[in-house]
């Protein structure tokens, strides 16, 4: 059974699990009460902290590998179950890439179970508490608590049912809103009925975020949650709202330029685009284990899995082949034969369609970047396409396009060919960053990865986008007798 206690010292803030399992119908005990709330103000701020502490932390979703690090670790994970990233071989993330996370079985399907519905139970808690008090403080934590909850259940959904479209009414998620406990475990409410929740969370806490000014990138404000719900929209096929939100999340915001694009801008939170990310330091990576993280599996010009292990990321090579030669983002891949590659005065030897996107100078203390602006043309250009709106989406795709390219112009594709051209940009702007996957289920994509030529390693298989959804792990089976498998 999972007990979810708050252990609060200082500003410190940390959260144990004591065992791995999930199941809902043991909501979280801890030592933070209404009365010490409203005894101590600052206890909101420490405990919403810890969540977002937890969120990039290694064992964030119940387990000791080292695969488990949060928000990034699912973010890889998803896009290593694509068309378009490879691993080289079969360890770690690994479990992904050959789909054997989809197993209720496999630790991955815990994983990312575990991550989301154990900060659901603090979320609620913590919101409940914070009933007995709307001040304005409170206010601007209640707009990130919901727009937490509400980026939680979309993961999910996202991962353990099937697409939004066509499954309105199939078994969704367990809503876990309140911090009652009830006797039993709660049953699969539709999918429908998740996304409803999901889109009164958001829109609820962008209306709460409106005058916060947050202290990092690190916290949820407007935009942050604009970000988040503009992605959301875009899924339940709103792209009146998807675009909106999209083009006021974005308002404003620089984009990276060549160098920032080709050095270090990935590792980076002061990187001019990024709406939300985490700022890692030593004290930070010192929770778990520094090879648990997003830079010891993806940088392979470091000294962790993918750099001195060579568990390599490559790109798959008819993604590499669809970049035009003036696209600067071709610069953060090798081409088709081995190559030295020189970074923080290293020069070591690369095989072919390796990536160099993402490298971090220190010792895996690299910057987390869960939402960049770039994300948002995309989601932007795709919502007013499919509103009849193509001269608008050209003219949003090229302010990007462009950027990244100076030989593009603007284009004078129409229909499902503009929609391929925005989908195909998006990939290759957003490799590695946790959107292919998930696209890919939206707009039914399947997998194929065996092709003339293929690059692609131990998960060289061909699947059907039905086959895009993963069993509810083993755990949360035996102790939820309400709760039904995914067959």
């Amino acid at each position: 059974m999972k007990t979810i206690k708050y252990f609060i010292a200082a500003a410190v803030f940390t959260f144990v699990s004591n065992s791995c399992s999930s199941d809902l119908n043991t909501l979280p005990d801890g030592d933070i009460s209404g009365e010490q709330l409203n005894n101590d103000p600052s206890s909101p701020e420490k405990i919403l902290g810890g969540i977002y502490l937890d969120l990039r932390s290694n064992g964030a979703g119940g387990t000791t590998l080292h695969s488990d690090f949060g928000i990034m670790a699912i973010k890889a994970g998803a896009d290593l179950m694509s068309n378009d990233v490879i691993q080289s071989t079969n360890q770690h993330l690994g479990m992904f890439y050959n789909y054997e996370a989809t197993n209720a079985s496999n630790a991955a399907s815990e994983i990312v179970w575990t991550t989301f519905y154990a900060r659901i139970f603090v979320i609620n808690k913590l919101l409940d508490d914070l009933q007995k008090d709307t001040g304005s403080k409170n206010r601007a934590i209640k707009g990130q608590l919901l727009a937490l909850r509400a980026y939680s259940y979309f993961n999910l959904i996202r991962f353990y049912a099937h697409d939004y479209k066509d499954h309105a009414s199939d078994p969704g998620l367990p809503l876990v809103l309140t911090s009652g406990n009830p006797n039993q475990g709660l049953p699969r409410s539709t999918v429908s009925e998740v996304y409803t929740q999901i889109t009164k969370d958001i829109e609820e806490s962008i209306v709460l975020l409106d005058s916060y000014a947050r202290p990092s990138r690190a916290q949820i404000d407007q935009r942050a949650a604009k970000a988040i719900a503009a992605d959301i929209f875009l899924q339940t096929e709103n792209y009146a709202k998807a675009g909106q939100y999209a083009r006021e999340s974005k308002e404003g915001v620089a984009l990276m330029t060549e160098n920032e694009y080709t050095t270090t801008g990935f590792s980076n939170i002061n990187n001019p685009e990024v709406i939300w990310g985490f700022h890692n330091t030593i004290s930070t990576m010192s929770i778990g284990n520094y090879y648990a993280s997003f830079f010891s599996m993806f940088d392979n010009t470091n000294e962790g899995y993918a750099g001195a292990a060579q568990i390599r990321k490559l790109i798959d090579k008819r993604l590499y082949e669809a970049i035009p030669e003036t696209d600067y983002r071709k610069k953060v891949f090798n081409g088709s034969q081995n190559a030295p590659y020189t970074f923080n005065g290293k020069t070591k030897n690369y095989p072919p369609y390796v990536s160099w996107k993402f490298k971090d100078p220190s010792l895996f203390e690299g910057d987390y970047i869960y939402i960049r602006a770039s994300s948002l043309y995309y989601i932007e250009a795709e919502a007013l396409a499919r509103q009849g709106r193509e001269t608008e989406a050209k003219q949003v795709l090229y302010e990007i396009a462009s950027k990244r390219d100076k030989a593009y112009s603007l284009s004078s594709k129409t229909g499902n060919d503009l929609l391929n051209e925005i989908i195909l940009q998006k990939r290759i702007e957003l490799w590695g960053e946790g959107y292919a996957w998930f696209d890919m289920k939206r707009l039914n994509i399947p997998l194929e990865r065996i092709y003339p030529g293929t690059n692609h390693t131990f998960g060289r298989f061909n699947l059907t986008p039905d086959q895009f959804r993963f069993q509810i792990p083993n755990k949360e089976i035996n102790n939820n007798p309400q709760i039904k498998q995914n067959h």
